[in-house]
Formats: structure tokens, C-alpha cells, sequence
């Protein structure tokens, strides 16, 4: 079960990182993938690492991504792709050790409600911004800082800066719950076929 949660965690990971990207060269993304996204990090109390994102089906382009990334020769976006994974991972060891700047987050988290509740939905552009500038005031500060590369005439607007920002907080999540399930970068690097044995699996049950 832990192994399966690890993969799920990991298949979230992939997702966001992929959406960070199609705004970057796009200045566009999946709205629905962005909103499961976002919802994670209020999901504090969810039963499982599935829940979090409401279930599997929510899941299923990171799935279908990351056997992609496991079982073929990656290509220069690819390569793009899990450098972004592998700096979010090292970035959430790195903020283990800061207790007090997760306290803060945690803190600017609990307030994030009451401004879904004003302005209507979590995907409003206050709100995301609200997300960012958490990021922004916490996990940008540590490094490796995480360059995102793609169109400058996306990454100079400022909502998707925002959301790019917002989305890279999401992956910090996504960080977390792989760590508490047992997770650790080696794994990822050089448990690739047992990993992909599982999300091959999860990939099935999301149809």
C-alpha cells in the first residue's frame, strides 16, 4: 500500500510539473488538472495519498506520463521534465529542516479558505496569487530555485507567473506525501522498473 501511495504521490508530481510546463511554452494549461492541483493543498485530512487528489481518474496524465518517462529514451522535454521533479524533491528535504518556514506556510495555508469563500472558486486569479506569493515568500528562498524555462512572452505575464508559482507549491505537496509514504530520490533514479510495474497498474484502474 505504502509503495502504491509512493507512486501515486509521484504520479502527481509528474502532472504538475507537466503543467508548469504548458504554461511556460503555452500560456495555457488543463483547467481541470490545475484545480486538482490547487485543491491538494487544502486536502490536509484526506483519508489517503489517492484522496488527496480525489481519486485516480484525476491523476491520469501524470500516470500515463510518468510510465512514459520510465519505459522509453528520454527526450530533450523529458529530460526538462524530471529535472523539475528531481529539484522539487531535493527542495522538500530542504524544507524539512526549516520548521519554522513550514509553521509559516501552514499558517498562510489556514487563511487560504475564507479567500475561496470571498471570491467563488480556488482558481481565481486572488487567489492563485495568494498561493504564489506563499511560494513566492517561503520556498523560493531555498535553493536549488527552480528555473523555469519556455516562451518569454508567457513567463513575463504576471497571472502565469502566478500560476506557475502556485503550481510549484502544489508540487511541494506532492513532495511531502511521497516523503511521509516512504519515499527518497534514489528510488526514483534507480527503482525505475518497480515503479513503473505500479503505475502501469494504477494507469489501468484510472480508465
Amino acid at each position: 500500500m505504502r509503495e502504491r501511495d509512493r507512486v501515486i504521490a509521484l504520479s502527481a508530481l509528474v502532472q504538475i510539473v507537466a503543467l508548469v510546463q504548458q504554461i511556460a511554452d503555452t500560456g495555457q494549461c488543463n483547467n481541470v488538472e490545475f484545480e486538482t492541483a490547487l485543491s491538494s493543498l487544502l486536502a490536509i485530512d484526506a483519508d489517503s495519498t489517492e484522496a488527496v487528489y480525489g481519486d485516480l481518474t484525476q491523476l491520469k496524465s501524470g500516470i500515463n506520463l510518468l510510465n512514459q518517462l520510465l519505459s522509453k529514451s528520454k527526450n530533450a522535454q523529458d529530460v526538462n521534465l524530471l529535472r523539475h521533479v528531481i529539484s522539487l524533491l531535493h527542495l522538500e528535504r530542504k524544507l524539512a529542516k526549516r520548521p519554522a518556514m513550514m509553521d509559516l506556510i501552514s499558517r498562510e495555508m489556514d487563511q487560504i479558505p475564507q479567500q475561496i469563500n470571498y471570491f467563488g472558486e480556488i482558481t481565481n486569479a486572488h487567489v492563485v496569487a495568494r498561493f504564489a506569493n506563499i511560494y513566492h515568500r517561503t520556498i523560493s528562498e531555498l535553493s536549488p530555485r527552480i528555473h523555469v524555462h519556455g516562451d518569454p512572452n508567457f513567463l513575463q505575464q504576471p497571472d502565469n507567473v502566478n500560476r506557475i508559482r502556485a503550481l510549484l507549491l502544489a508540487g511541494i505537496r506532492a513532495t511531502i506525501l511521497w516523503q511521509q509514504k516512504g519515499g527518497r530520490r534514489w528510488q526514483f533514479l534507480f527503482q525505475s522498473n518497480k515503479i513503473l510495474v505500479i503505475s502501469t497498474e494504477l494507469y489501468k484502474q484510472a480508465q
